[in-house]
């Protein structure tokens, strides 16, 4: 099956016109899985928390940048300051040695150690260039190496030399002047490296960042818009008005896709007949009473259905979508006029649960169907005097539960007035002289009080005289026990 994508909007033309790099398809695919994500889960608690989550994770990803940046040209100066310090001390200790060899004066003995110098500076300088620089800059490694390696010729060729020529004071000063140049000259060139590669990655650099920076730019945008989009839907939401019609279109879809042969209509504009009207051939009409509230469904919106159901004679469902109905069970069967009612909780938009309040509706309704047909005799009653039987039982009813709660409260205080009914005194008297059946629980064990309960008895504990006595003739008891022994532990005739 063939799709397609059409715009005739002019600003959305113009924005996808100017930012190329967005998928037109793509970015509306992400905006319809955040509006399902939202209508899903509509209730009052969402606010604009995603969308500053998202532009906090924005500015956080400049910061970074911006932080990353900073270090690596902070680096790069600090391998660059390293580099040249450590070759001036090699050069330092190189001319040190240098000094202290030639002042031997033989050249015999001077040219094998001179050359095991040049040999060690070439060593510890590529050491100390591979230890400093990354190694994922081979070109730099290369370049600094090949500078060495002419350095290190250069000494032994001006070494040879030295060591073919008498070694006056001027050659010798000659030599190390020469020395002297060549390292720097080497310094130099190593410096000049250094900067060519630092400058050439922080072109680089520069140019990531800067195409990051431009997607960041489009990507807040981008943002932008949606924020603008998910704050008109919030305030939507906070409505409860749009928030009922959002409620209504979504429960309108899951009908349909139950029964896609039935008419279903909204009627939700017209005063006193509910929100939707499910027709079908051979079946009852049924209408549907939603509420889309934070709370339990209240019971003058219960009275408003049952308004409804007598302004339309038929069937009817209430479904609270994401609570309970006052003083209604959930599935709970009524009959009001010959009318099937059901009453569903926490529904949630399920189209198993809203299917099997229909299917109970059609088999309720079929029944009594069969029952007035089918019955041999019948009993004329008008349906002014049935209204009044109706109210005389929701009378009945009130009043039942009126009279059983106040029962139960009276039973209460009955109770706590009898139970406060005691002769403590008398009770503990007699206690002592004859034996009694009545629980020793919260009887004091050292004068023998009698407690109404246990947080009674342990406050009684607290101020008890007679414990306080036996408490310290207790220790008393147990300090003379600990005396004794110790009496007896050093007693010098026991020796």
């Amino acid at each position: 099956m063939d799709y397609s994508l059409t715009i005739s909007n002019k600003k959305v033309y113009d924005f996808y016109k100017a930012h190329k790099n967005l998928n037109f398809e793509s970015m509306n695919i992400l905006f319809v899985d955040i509006l399902d994500n939202l209508l899903q889960n509509a209730n009052p608690s969402l606010n604009t928390d995603l969308a500053n989550m998202l532009i906090n994770n924005m500015k956080t990803l400049q910061t970074q940048l911006d932080t990353m940046e900073n270090s690596m040209n902070k680096t790069q100066s600090e391998i660059g300051n390293i580099f040249t310090l450590k070759f001036l001390d090699f050069k330092r200790e190189y001319m040190d040695d240098m000094k202290m060899i030639l002042s031997n004066g033989v050249s015999d003995k001077v040219a094998p150690i001179i050359r095991e110098c040049n040999d060690s500076l070439l060593d510890k300088t590529k050491l100390m260039v591979s230890e400093i620089i990354p190694k994922n800059q081979e070109n730099l490694h290369k370049s600094i190496d090949s500078s060495l390696t002419q350095l290190q010729n250069s000494i032994n060729n001006d070494t040879n030399l030295l060591m073919k020529s008498s070694l006056t004071k001027d050659v010798l000063e000659n030599f190390t002047n020469s020395i002297d140049e060549k390292f720097a000259n080497t310094l130099l060139n190593s410096q000049n490296l250094l900067n060519s590669i630092i400058s050439s990655t922080e072109q680089r650099l520069d140019g990531r960042l800067s195409e990051i920076k431009n997607i960041s730019s489009t990507n807040n945008s981008t943002q932008d818009i949606l924020c603008t989009n998910i704050n008109d839907l919030l305030k939507k939401m906070e409505n409860s008005s749009s928030k009922g019609k959002i409620s209504e279109n979504l429960l309108f879809n899951v009908l349909h896709s139950l029964y896609p042969t039935a008419q279903i209509e909204f009627v939700g504009t017209t005063k006193e007949t509910g929100d939707i009207i499910l027709k079908r051939r051979d079946k009852p009409v049924i209408l549907f009473e939603n509420k889309n509230y934070d709370r339990n469904v209240g019971q003058e919106e219960v009275k408003k259905f049952l308004r409804d159901i007598e302004n339309k004679n038929c069937s009817g469902i209430m479904l609270a979508q994401h609570y309970g109905i006052a003083n209604k069970n959930n599935y709970e069967i009524e009959l009001h006029n010959n009318n099937v009612l059901t009453y569903l909780h926490n529904v949630e938009y399920d189209a198993d649960k809203i299917k099997s309040a229909v299917d109970i509706i059609d088999y309720f309704k079929s029944c009594l169907n069969e029952l007035e047909v089918g019955s041999g005799e019948h009993i004329n009653i008008s349906k002014e005097f049935l209204g009044d039987i109706n109210k005389e039982y929701q009378n009945f009813i009130n009043n039942k539960l009126t009279h059983i709660k106040t029962i139960k409260d009276y039973q209460q205080k009955l109770i706590s007035q009898i139970d406060d009914i005691k002769l403590p005194s008398l009770e503990h008297y007699l206690s002592r002289m004859f034996a009694s059946s009545a629980s020793k629980e919260n009887t004091c064990e050292f004068c023998n009080y009698v407690a109404k309960n246990v947080r009674a008895l342990t406050a009684h504990h607290r101020g008890c005289a007679l414990k306080k006595q036996h408490e310290a003739k207790k220790k008393e008891q147990l300090m003379q026990k600990l005396h004794g022994e110790n009496t007896m532990q050093y007693n010098p005739n026991n020796v």
